[in-house]
This record gives C-alpha cells, sequence and structure tokens, in this order.
C-alpha cells in the first residue's frame, strides 16, 4: 500500500478489498481499470486528507 506523499501520483482503491494503488501499479497487471490484487473493476480516487488553502483576494 502506498502511502498518500508519492510525489503527486494519482492514487486509486478498490471499493471490494480497499488495496491503495497507483495507476502504473495497476498498469503492470492489467490494461484495463482494475485492482491488481482482487482483479475488481469498480476503483474511487483517494482525495488528499488535507484541505487545499487558496488565498482570498
Amino acid at each position: 500500500m502506498h502511502d498518500s506523499g508519492s510525489g503527486g501520483a494519482r492514487l486509486y482503491q478498490c471499493l471490494r478489498c480497499g488495496y491503495i494503488f497507483t495507476k502504473e501499479e495497476m498498469e503492470e497487471y492489467f490494461k484495463d481499470f482494475k485492482c491488481p490484487r482482487c482483479g475488481y473493476r469498480i476503483l474511487k480516487k483517494v482525495r488528499k486528507e488535507e484541505p487545499k488553502v487558496v488565498k482570498a483576494i
């Protein structure tokens, strides 16, 4: 499992097994969008835990 500070890489999470992985890791096993651990096709993008701070004008 990867942490959220992996150099800005987009992280995905499998909704069946909960495994968190990068797109590169997923493409090593499949050419399609599937979980590398269980092969499930329903994934979600993992959001950053801290909110984005925008300076007010």
